[in-house]
């Protein structure tokens, strides 16, 4: 079994989002699979064009020389696809949504019903195989609902190709992760990440026991001790650059 992960962070592997994906792929190994990773900010992938050449005159082939000729061919290969990406303004990153646009070509040009979903209609795919997808994601704010958009699009989008979707990684203030200071702090996040991924390739899911594990607060205190937190970061990170400013409620 291979695993393909697609890192949507600019920050590439300095970033909170890989952060995530290394001890995941760790488990996954442990579990038998081979893996791989790409981060977009690493390769050259242009917007699409919106020409359709891919499907009427090069047929599974974009026009466009660039990189994502030779990512698609391996992610077409996959057996499962890992999408990472921090939380952009309730949403994947621009790097994600530019690559999930260019993956165009692995849709034949038909317009059909929906095998999975009578009464909805879909393009087939180009190259079948029993695929199945996770989404990964961290974000700034300590609360999950910021994520819903997210969840929501990435559940369609899956089952709209007819993969199996195997849930997603979430993790609220998860900027803190890409922090030097804090990684002995999270050893036990990381470690259950690692057994969510050797779950995923030996079970197929990711049990409740663990599932709960990484729902839980990387940081003592609650919401209004992190707001407090985040807000002292911030201050003292402008003020490095000779600005000074407070957040709303302290100011005179």
């Amino acid at each position: 079994m291979h695993v393909m992960a697609i890192n949507g962070s600019p920050r590439k592997e300095r970033s909170s989002t890989s952060h995530i994906l290394g001890p995941l792929l760790e488990g996954m190994r442990a579990g038998g699979a081979t893996t791989e990773v790409v981060h977009l900010g690493q390769v050259q992938i242009k917007p699409c064009l919106g020409c359709f050449l891919c499907w009427v005159k090069t047929p599974g082939k974009c026009v466009q020389q660039d990189d994502m000729a030779t990512v698609l061919e391996r992610f077409v290969q996959a057996d499962i696809l890992i999408f990472g990406t921090p939380l952009y303004h309730y949403a994947m990153s621009g790097l994600l949504k530019n690559f999930i646009d260019r993956t165009l070509p692995i849709h034949e040009p038909w317009m059909v019903e929906d095998p999975h979903h009578p009464g909805r209609s879909t393009h087939p795919d180009r190259y079948p195989k029993d695929r199945a997808a996770l989404l990964v994601s961290p974000c700034g704010f300590p609360e999950f609902n910021h994520f819903a958009p997210l969840v929501h699009y990435f559940q369609f989008y899956i089952q709209k190709l007819g993969w199996r979707y195997l849930g997603e990684i979430l993790r609220p203030a998860g900027n803190s992760l890409s922090g030097e200071q804090y990684q002995e702090m999270f050893t036990w996040y990381y470690d259950l990440v690692r057994q969510a991924g050797e779950q995923l390739i030996r079970q197929g899911q990711i049990s409740p026991e663990v599932q709960a594990g990484l729902r839980r607060d990387l940081f003592p205190g609650g919401v209004e001790t992190f707001r407090d937190e985040a807000n002292r970061h911030w201050a003292e990170t402008m003020a490095k650059f000779g600005v000074t400013a407070k957040p709303p409620g302290q100011r005179g």
